[in-house]
């Protein structure tokens, strides 16, 4: 540790740091290893303790359940035992509302939102979920079908947007000769149809 700590010297004082420097910071380098060396010694006498804390509370435990009486014995399973009950049906019936679903991509939070102790509440509300998000899919589906078949696919007769009329003839004859050339080579298929 000395031959370390005159390295460290040696290398501080070659940085050009004082001596005073040098000493100060070794010195808060010593003082902080030894807070972390008592810290970890705290923190591991602490662990100790609630292992031995655990320990002698699970023989308190163990002890009073030897004290219960058989009714308090058979109380305490019957309890335990309607917890476990409600917990497989709440999964059962997660499963149930996960095949109802299935195919439609919904995340766990939701999912869970209409899992119940109570199946038929449990499929009911997925069944109204599957149903109205069937319903919405399909008034999506129609109105953009019917926004795609409403589209104009004709050329216009000109990029300007404010002006997205079709060309007519009468437009057509109203242009001047280098205008109608120029509508001729950019829309030869408009110009067909006219």
């Amino acid at each position: 540790m000395r031959r370390v700590r005159e390295m460290k010297r040696d290398e501080l004082l070659a940085k050009g740091y004082t001596e005073e420097q040098v000493t100060d910071l070794l010195n808060m380098y010593h003082t902080q290893n030894t807070e972390i060396s008592n810290l970890n010694k705290k923190l591991e006498s602490k662990n100790e303790l609630e292992e031995k804390y655990t320990a002698l509370q699970k023989q308190m435990d163990d002890i009073n359940k030897a004290k219960l009486t058989e009714q308090e014995k058979l109380e305490l399973e019957k309890k335990e035992t309607e917890k476990n009950l409600k917990e497989s049906r709440k999964i059962y019936n997660k499963a149930k509302v996960k095949e109802i679903l299935a195919g439609y991509d919904i995340e766990d939070d939701i999912i869970n939102s209409f899992v119940t102790e109570d199946e038929t509440a449990s499929v009911n509300g997925a069944n109204l979920f599957k149903t109205r998000l069937d319903t919405i899919i399909a008034d999506t589906t129609k109105k953009v079908q019917d926004s795609i078949a409403s589209i104009d696919v004709r050329p216009k007769a000109s990029n300007n947007p404010n002006q997205d009329v079709a060309m007519t003839f009468d437009k057509f004859a109203q242009l001047s000769a280098a205008e109608q050339e120029k509508f001729i080579t950019e829309h030869p298929q408009e110009f067909q149809n006219l």
